[in-house]
């Protein structure tokens, strides 16, 4: 019986590196996109930029597409789903960060948006510290300028902490309903707290 748990725990650990890794790789282009794509498109559209009063029905509006996309990915059975949701866990990652840069528009801060500020925001909604990329000074939130370097060894942060999170809830994916729902309640606190937080900056 040991030999065989053994077996499973390092299936599960090749599991989770291969999923923290994955992301790592991929995370840095899933920002640029992002931040190139909403940009261009208010550039294109100055008429659809936000103003303040859409905060909340932005939020809510982002909140309740990752709480859908949550719900499909809860219901992949088993510890082995974690890989197959790689695609819907980068899909849920380029929607929090469209809607921390949609809040910045509709606060105004356009020329402030980039992603330092972003990433800070992101990575302190999910209870990891952001010391490293904001500074509080006063009533003010500084953004600190990064290199590369350090910026792919806080995207490999980020990634160890969604990998974290997949893992936590992979064990309520064996009562698909329930992990559905629990999953869309985490996603929904989650995007809630990034809008609260963007609304400081």
């Amino acid at each position: 019986m040991t030999i065989q748990n053994d077996a499973t725990n390092k299936d599960e650990n090749k599991e989770v590196n291969a999923l923290q890794s994955k992301l790592s790789e991929n995370m840095m282009s899933v920002f640029d996109f992002v931040l190139s794509d909403r940009s261009e498109y208010f550039a294109k559209n100055p008429e659809k930029i936000p103003d303040k009063e859409d905060v909340q029905s932005i939020i809510n509006s982002y909140s309740q597409k990752n709480a859908a996309i949550s719900c499909s990915v809860g219901l992949v059975p088993g510890p082995l789903g974690m890989i197959a949701t790689i695609p819907e866990i980068f899909t849920l990652i380029r929607n929090q960060i469209a809607m921390i840069y949609d809040v910045g528009m509709a606060y105004g801060k356009s020329k402030v948006l980039n992603k330092e500020l972003i990433s800070g925001i992101l990575i302190s909604s999910m209870g990891v510290g952001a010391g490293s990329l904001l500074i509080m000074h006063g009533n003010k939130i500084l953004v600190k300028r990064v290199s590369l370097r350090v910026f792919q060894k806080i995207i490999g942060m980020l990634a160890g902490r969604i990998t974290q999170q997949a893992l936590k809830s992979s064990i309520s994916k064996w009562l698909p309903g329930v992990g559905a729902a629990a999953m869309g309640n985490a996603v929904d606190l989650s995007i809630s707290t990034d809008g609260k937080l963007h609304s400081t900056c």
